[in-house]
């Protein structure tokens, strides 16, 4: 049955039904109770799309996320979900991949289902392209970016600085340990990955160390990731004694290489992952890592655009300030 029916069999009109399903304040409770018994009685589900219409809102938040198989993407979407949840939102996930084209397809797909609010997350999504796309399918859509350095009027970017991540793993490694001889592993050439390999370089300037090309090793990122990068720095036969890494599980796999190499960590080599996730608990030892605060950056991904679609003031930009956990690793 459909509203018209309901209405029909509860002796009122259409639009008391529709107060009465936006539990609207200006409807007698006898007329109340007398459409509800009717609702109850067919198990009516109230269209959303119907709600929509009256509400002009709905109450969707959609979350964009380059690859919800990475522990550190699923972490924020998770929090983020639980988050909205507890805020009256229902949440749609869109797993983008790598794929440009697939990102710019979601954007509008987003367009079209008239989603409140978009949360993106991972530098990957940061491109003059994506800035084309929201202003042409979602420019009066509020869009929270995480990592990414994108400016609109309805644009809100929310930054961990992890290139502070570097400075604190250069620091503790040089002043801390003593160590000069220091490998960087990167994954994917995104705005943070590049920032990250930038504050490397400028760090090892600002320290007197020369830097060493062989030093500085591309990888997939992952467990096949690490191991790769370790027989990469072999080849090369690169004299380290450190490695700050892009991931904890890329880590994870550097540490398993270096071990099969008959290498002792930390004795022979120091290791310094990223992200402190659950893998770098169960690594033996426990990994040194940088802590870029994901379950915080869910909450304020969240907090962001609730307060956005709530009328709130919210600065254009918003860092966030990793530290590091000193473990066994390093």
């Amino acid at each position: 049955m459909n509203i018209y029916d309901m209405a029909k069999e509860a002796g009122v009109s259409i639009s008391t039904v529709s107060r009465v399903l936006n539990n609207h304040p200006n409807v007698k409770k006898s007329t109340k109770e007398q459409v509800m018994a009717v609702l109850k009685k067919h198990d009516y589900v109230p269209s959303a799309v119907a709600k929509s219409l009256v509400n002009k809102s709905t109450n969707v938040i959609a979350v964009m996320a380059v690859d919800v198989r990475h522990l550190h993407y699923a972490n924020i979407a998770f929090t983020i979900e639980q988050k909205l949840s507890a805020s009256g939102y229902n949440t749609i996930l869109c797993n983008t991949g790598y794929d440009r084209k697939k990102m710019f397809e979601y954007i509008r797909v987003l367009a079209e289902k008239q989603v409140d609010g978009v949360i993106m997350v991972g530098s990957v999504l940061s491109s003059e392209e994506t800035a084309e796309s929201i202003e042409k399918y979602l420019k009066d859509t509020p869009i929270v970016m995480h990592n990414t350095t994108l400016s609109g009027p309805n644009i809100y970017n929310f930054s961990t600085e992890e290139s502070y991540g570097i400075d604190l793993s250069m620091d503790f490694l040089v002043n801390g340990k003593g160590v000069r001889e220091i490998a960087y592993i990167q994954d994917y050439d995104t705005l943070v990955g590049n920032q990250k390999r930038h504050e490397y370089r400028k760090k090892l300037k600002e320290f007197g160390i020369d830097y060493n090309k062989n030093l500085v090793v591309k990888t997939d990122s992952g467990l096949n990731g690490g191991i790769t990068a370790i027989k990469e720095l072999y080849r090369r036969n690169a004299d380290y004694a450190a490695i700050i890494g892009c991931d904890d599980i890329t880590c994870l796999g550097a540490i398993q290489e270096l071990e099969r190499l008959g290498k002792r960590i930390p004795g022979d080599v120091k290791v310094i992952g990223f992200n402190n996730t659950v893998f770098s608990q169960i690594s033996n030892p426990p990994m040194t890592v940088i802590d870029n605060k994901e379950e915080m950056t869910g909450i304020m991904l969240a907090r962001a655009i609730t307060d956005i679609l709530l009328g709130r003031d919210l600065p254009s930009h918003t860092l966030l300030y990793p530290e590091l956990i000193k473990r066994g690793t390093a």
